[in-house]
């Protein structure tokens, strides 16, 4: 009977090839289809010649079905011991049906050509058969002797089934071809079977390759947190530990702190027991830890609770440096220096002959006193030697010493411990110069501190160490200091109301502001600025300074120096309606003052 069936099929396919007669019923709908195909491709029944892909792009498909290939491979092993000696051959291809692996006796795999690696099985180049008839319907099919359209595939029973991944796509099949003469019914069966076994150890391999992944990647960002990150079982063994965690606790030894107990690496601020008691997490506590090595760590410290269900079964410590924390805040809290040289509006030789002093400074280490009237741009000045020194990516704390009440200053300078006095915080708070570590603080009005902070601060210019007010421990700090004021501290001195030893450790590198009316040359400039500037932020079209304006402002003395000249042009130019600013624009002060200086003058 499978002979006789064989022998019509063969009868239909000569039929069809040479006669162009339709096939009849006998013959599947699939293969017929499939045929047809085959004629409209120009593929030669007879003469049909075997298509290979360069070695080049075989590599790389190679490379693209790694997964695919490593996924298959035992079952292609598992199917072809199961029909050894019966000139059987495993393949498996991709969805362009390039055979990627073969399983199968040498002998047998040279005779046939499509059975090689790189070659490929497209009905387009080789007709009818069961990698390209398969990946072409996505579907699996036996194709059996004569079914195929090639004649020298005749000999051949060949079954194959798709192979898709996760998401559903299709990547390839999964074949085998055996001589026709040892054609099973059940190898169609037993190749889909393989085939949905492939399916599935391809989603597990993906599975776990995104979990390996997804444990790198934490791993990857547990390890490059900015804080020292632990978690700790119940006993206080450490279970894991991030790098930052290891340096801030000293640890030398690598590898043999996990498992390890907490309190082998601290010897004392962190107490478990009490946390368990009380059930309650630690949140951002300025903690002094005292490591084992003898080094004393400073530090904010957060230890929270993990649960599971109703019991405590372990901890998650997070250390903070207190200087990372300072400079977080900094940033915050806008603690930075805006300006530099270049923002200094000057074209008078006074001014850029103290512009360049200013510059010498910002190489140096050494304090700096500012000198000069209110308004002259003290501040600015101190902004730019920071911004051109060494510390400009670091903090700069600017205070002024004369707008903190007096019984203030001190905390608000060394920061203070928690229940130092009335209504501190019980943590405590850091003080402007643990804030300012590394970096610059600019104590504006100087001569306005009183002396029994002088005298604190004397010893902390002194000792590079600030003790928090009710504190025991002193902390290091690198501060440079820009002092400023409007005050004469020589004739301070000689009052008894400044400190000499202090003026002397403040008055190394001393720059001198000049005041606005011994800079005439640089009213113009600044007018032209300050009108550009307010322009923008009033939506304004002011061209400038009425002629008559400007001759008046000739005869005025600046008492409020820059700050001044910009209030006055700020206020002029809300009111002004027109393309110049006029006499009516300024305030009535300003002209008495030009009105009675001009009088003098005329006097004399």
């Amino acid at each position: 009977m499978f002979n006789e069936a064989i022998d019509n099929i063969y009868h239909e396919w000569e039929e069809f090839v040479h006669k162009d007669i339709k096939p009849s019923e006998r013959i599947k709908d699939f293969i017929i289809k499939s045929w047809i195909r085959s004629v409209d491709n120009n593929v030669d029944p007879q003469h049909n010649e075997a298509i290979y892909i360069s070695e080049e792009k075989f590599i790389t498909k190679i490379k693209e079905s790694s997964d695919f290939i490593r996924s298959a491979v035992p079952y292609m092993r598992n199917l072809y011991n199961s029909f050894k000696g019966a000139g059987c051959t495993v393949i498996v291809a991709d969805k362009s049906c390039c055979v990627l692996e073969v399983i199968g006796d040498k002998e047998d795999i040279k005779k046939i050509k499509a059975h090689n690696k790189r070659a490929l099985c497209k009905e387009e180049y080789i007709g009818t058969n069961a990698i390209g008839t398969t990946i072409y319907l996505d579907k699996a099919i036996q194709i059996l002797g004569p079914e195929h359209f090639a004649l020298e595939n005749h000999n051949l029973s060949c079954s194959a089934c798709p192979v898709h991944d996760r998401e559903g796509n299709l990547i390839g099949c999964l074949s085998i071809s055996c001589i026709l003469e040892d054609a099973n019914p059940h190898i169609l069966s037993m190749v889909t079977a393989a085939a949905g076994a492939i399916e599935r150890q391809i989603i597990i391999e993906k599975e776990l390759k995104e979990k390996q992944n997804l444990i790198i990647q934490r791993e990857k960002a547990f390890q490059s947190i900015s804080e020292g990150i632990i978690i700790l079982d119940i006993n206080g063994k450490m279970m894991s530990i991030n790098e930052k965690a290891i340096e801030l606790l000293d640890i030398n030894i690598r590898n043999s702190y996990i498992k390890d107990d907490i309190r082998n690496y601290i010897k004392y601020g962190i107490d478990l027991e009490q946390i368990i008691n009380s059930k309650k997490d630690i949140v951002n506590k300025e903690k002094k830890l005292r490591l084992n090595s003898g080094k004393i760590l400073n530090c904010i410290l957060s230890i929270s609770l993990i649960w599971d269900e109703k019991d405590i079964n372990g901890f998650v410590v997070i250390l903070k440096e207190d200087q990372e924390v300072h400079n977080l805040v900094n940033k915050m809290i806008g603690s930075t220096a805006r300006y530099k040289f270049e923002d200094i509006i000057a074209e008078s030789k006074i001014m850029k002959s103290t512009i360049d002093i200013a510059k010498i400074a910002s190489g140096s280490f050494s304090n700096v006193l500012i000198l000069g009237e209110s308004g002259t741009g003290k501040e600015l000045v101190a902004q730019s030697i920071h911004n051109a020194s060494k510390r400009k990516n670091k903090p700069f704390i600017a205070i002024n010493c004369g707008s903190i009440p007096r019984g203030l200053i001190e905390s608000e300078l060394f920061g203070y411990e928690g229940g130092s006095f009335t209504g501190s915080k019980k943590e405590g708070n850091p003080g402007k110069f643990e804030l300012a570590n590394g970096g610059t603080i600019f104590l504006d009005e100087i001569g306005d501190m009183p002396l029994e902070v002088q005298a604190s601060l004397l010893r902390v210019l002194q000792s590079k160490e600030v003790y928090r007010v009710g504190g025991k421990h002193p902390k290091k700090v690198d501060v440079r200091i820009i002092a400023a004021t409007h005050r004469n501290l020589e004739n301070m001195v000689l009052e008894n109301s400044f400190r000499l030893d202090l003026y002397y450790r403040l008055n190394v590198l001393t720059i001198y502001i000049p005041p606005l009316r011994e800079r005439r040359e640089d009213i113009e400039i600044l007018i032209r600025c300050f009108i550009e500037d307010f322009n923008k932020k009033l939506n304004k079209r002011v061209k400038g300074l009425d002629k008559e304006i400007r001759n008046l402002l000739d005869f005025y003395e600046w008492p409020g120096n820059v700050r001044e000249l910009s209030n006055v042009l700020e206020r002029a130019m809300n009111i002004c309606q027109e393309d110049y600013i006029k006499n009516k624009h300024l305030s009535q002060k300003i002209l008495s003052s030009i009105n009675m200086k001009k009088m003098i003058m005329k006097a004399l």
